[in-house]
């Protein structure tokens, strides 16, 4: 395994796949690499190297009991960007990840070539839609009723094998870790400065994330000057998983785009 030391001396554990342009992916809050990206990193590896690490508080990182924030977790970004021997990438951040992504942007905008903010908003937290009784009632017979925040309800019911195979790779997390990680996206609060964003930005959101609200998305989307919003219907806030497929194409296809952008520019 391999492993850089923060600042704080917190080790983050990643790993590296693929050869090319950089593409940094950063987890939500709970998420390991495997959990959150396992049927992302062997598509995206093809065209791009892909970077991927466990925040802080999750998988093989460490877990310190101390307050975490995104602007301090961006710092843990930064620093696996370094010891990968990048000085800029493109980025992936789900829901935390992507509060984190944010931060990174506006802290240290020279290491960012684009942003990729999937099921995310700029705080302050985002409010759950419970299930209406109609929803409860459908998923209550699933096995898989405890992850119905997660996926879309149709989707849960339609693809129970998919759910299952997703959940094996679901990693544990001691209490005070997941209260930390929870702490930096309570206090996460980007809003009023996402105008100062100058990187190419593409939005994903699931129209039926009930953990993030579409209109979080239509928020980041107002926010920042000349982004990309895609809502996929049908998906909730595992977009990643729900439409892995389209999601994979749409990153591969912004991510080059912005590449050969970048290129041409530097060619004038």
């Amino acid at each position: 395994m391999v492993f850089v030391t923060a600042a704080d001396g917190t080790r983050l554990h990643f790993i590296s796949a693929g050869a090319g342009v950089p593409l940094v992916l950063v987890g939500g809050k709970t998420s390991t690499i495997d959990g959150a990206w396992w049927r992302q990193v062997p598509v995206l590896s093809r065209p791009f190297r892909v970077i991927a690490f466990d925040n802080r508080g999750a998988g093989q990182s460490d877990k310190p009991d101390v307050p975490y924030t995104t602007r301090l977790m961006a710092e843990d970004a930064l620093a696996v960007l370094a010891a990968s021997g990048e000085t800029s990438a493109h980025w992936f951040g789900l829901s935390l990840g992507g509060m984190i992504l944010q931060a990174l942007a506006l802290a240290h905008p020279e290491a960012v070539r684009s942003l990729i903010l999937g099921a995310t908003h700029c705080g302050p937290p985002a409010t759950l839609t419970p299930l209406s009784a109609q929803e409860a009632q459908r998923v209550s017979a699933s096995p898989h009723k405890r992850l119905a925040n997660l996926y879309s309800v149709d989707f849960l019911l339609a693809k129970p094998n998919w759910v299952t195979e997703d959940a094996t790779h679901f990693g544990k997390m001691p209490l005070h870790a997941i209260h930390r990680q929870d702490q930096a996206v309570r206090h996460h609060d980007s809003c009023r400065r996402l105008g100062e964003i100058r990187a190419p930005v593409l939005i994903l959101h699931g129209r039926q994330d009930r953990m993030v609200p579409i209109d979080r998305a239509e928020q980041l989307h107002a926010g920042i000057a000349g982004s990309d919003l895609v809502v996929l219907d049908g998906a909730g806030h595992q977009l990643q998983s729900e439409r892995a497929e389209e999601v994979n194409r749409l990153v591969i296809d912004f991510v080059t785009r912005v590449e050969a952008r970048r290129i041409g520019h530097r060619q004038q």
